[in-house]
This record gives structure tokens, sequence and C-alpha cells, in this order.
């Protein structure tokens, strides 16, 4: 009965040291390559206290996992001790605290342990400001490869777009962002209306352009140029100026000062001058 115990046991150290290793490999995770050198360790420790120090006698194990076991599963032969305790025949009985609540206890313990080596004495997994700061910094380089890839926008000669692509574009994350508060069909609610010809800042495709990329701290509209790239700006401030004249219900009063586009000279006239 001994040879027959220690070699499950042998048998189950292999077979989940094989299963944890295979594990590790496939997610590469530094977490389940140190749970998988915990269950080792505790593993090889077991057989060498089994071989060297209980010189093959497993009797105090058996004995050991036999009382654990009647600790915490309910014995039907149990009674419950009556307490001299008596409130209008209402007597009170000192049962043993429920399996359920034990199993619990022990696992807020045993998770308290593995989290306080994991991230305070190891650190092998990074706190919450940690992790924060690192998903910032991936944010800002996905963000300069982004700008990258879409190459310098020219501020000075912004344009418009006209294009399918780019106006749905620039609407799916004007739904996204903006809606809160300019409102679904851009009527405002917090935020002013975009829909008619008043504009609080301007309202050419530079103004909304520089509108949302520097934000208007003080009306509590963030600057937006650290979360979009120039081109996805390009993109929103161009379905902006889509919605003039759509006049959706409910929309706000005019707010600001009547937007009339300044007229550009022509690059092609001549100046003629005349002679007196």
């Amino acid at each position: 009965m001994k040879n027959k115990f220690l070699l499950r046991l042998i048998m189950l150290f292999i077979f989940g040291s094989s299963t944890l290793l295979a594990q590790a490999a496939d997610t590469g995770t530094e977490t389940a390559l140190i749970v998988t050198g915990i269950l080792t360790a505790f593993f090889v420790i077991i057989i060498f206290f089994v071989i060297f120090v209980l010189e093959g006698n497993i009797e105090p194990i058996v004995k050991f996992l036999h009382t654990a076991w009647a600790y915490v599963v309910p014995q039907s032969a149990e009674k419950a001790i009556q307490m001299d305790e008596d409130f209008d025949g209402i007597t009170e009985l000192d049962n043993r605290i429920p399996p359920w609540f034990n199993y619990l206890f022990g696992a807020t313990v045993l998770f308290a342990v593995i989290y306080l080596i994991n991230y305070h004495v190891l650190k092998t997994s990074p706190l919450p400001q940690a992790e924060f700061s690192e998903e910032l910094a991936s944010a800002d380089l996905m963000r300069r490869v982004r700008i990258a890839s879409e190459g310098e926008i020219n501020e000075d000669k912004l344009a418009a777009l006209k294009d399918d692509a780019s106006i749905k574009e620039g609407m799916e994350k004007f739904k996204k962002n903006c809606v809160s508060c300019h409102g679904n069909e851009g009527g405002g609610v917090v935020g002013p209306n975009l829909t008619d010809q008043y504009w609080i800042h301007g309202g050419g495709v530079k103004n909304i352009f520089a509108t949302i990329k520097n934000g208007v701290p003080a009306k509590g509209m963030i600057s937006w140029k650290l979360v979009f790239t120039p081109k996805e700006i390009q993109q929103i401030a161009s379905y902006i100026l889509t919605l003039q004249g759509t006049n959706p219900p409910g929309g706000k009063p005019q707010e600001g000062n009547l937007w009339v586009e300044p007229k550009v000279e022509s690059s092609d006239s001549v100046k003629i001058a005349v002679k007196s």
C-alpha cells in the first residue's frame, strides 16, 4: 500500500509538472512559470520528505489527510452542542462553522498570500499604477505610428475632406466621442449647436480643426490632440461641416457670431495697372 501510494504521488508529480510546463510554454507568461516552479518545488519536497524523513512510512500523511477531511466535510453523526441559554423557549446551539465558510476563508488567505508574493515581493505583475502607465505609453506609441503612417498635415492649407470614406470615418469618431456634449445629430447638449451658421470659435474647417485639437478648457472641452491624429481631427471637422443646415429637432439656440467664409483671392487673377 505504501509503495502504491508513493507511486501515485510520483505519477501525480510528473503529470502535474508536464501539464503546467506545457501551459507555460503556450502562454509564455511569467506567472505561469512561477506557479509551475512553486508546485514543482512542493512536489519535490513532499517526495523527499516521504523518502528520507519518513523512510517510506506514509501513515502520518494518511492520518493527516483523514483528519483534514473529517474537519472540512460534515459528519452525519455529529451532534450540535446545546448551550445553556434560553430566550422565551428558544435555545441556542453551538454548531460547528459550515465547511463552505472554511473553504472560502482558506481561499481568501491563499489568494492574499499569492497576491502579496506576486505583486509586492517578486513584482512579476505590475501594480495598477504601473499598468496604467504602460497602457498610456503603448497608446502614445500607437498614435505616433498612426501619425507617421498618415503623413504630416499642413494646418495653414487645411481643407475640408469630401470623399465618402473620410466623412464616414469622421462620423464614426464623432458618434463615439462627441455626442455626449453635442448630441447625436449635432444639435447641441452641453456644447453648442453645430448645425447652424453661428459659431463661437469660428466655423471654417481650420477653426473647427483648432477647436478640436486644442479644446476649450474654460468650458470643459478637452484637447483631443493626444487622442486623435491630425488626419483624424481633419476627418471629424469635415464631418461636422456636413451637418450645416440639417436643423435636427430639439437643437439649441444659436450661440456666437454668424460665420461667413472669407473669400480667397484666386491665384490666377492678374492685377492690371491703370495708367492715369
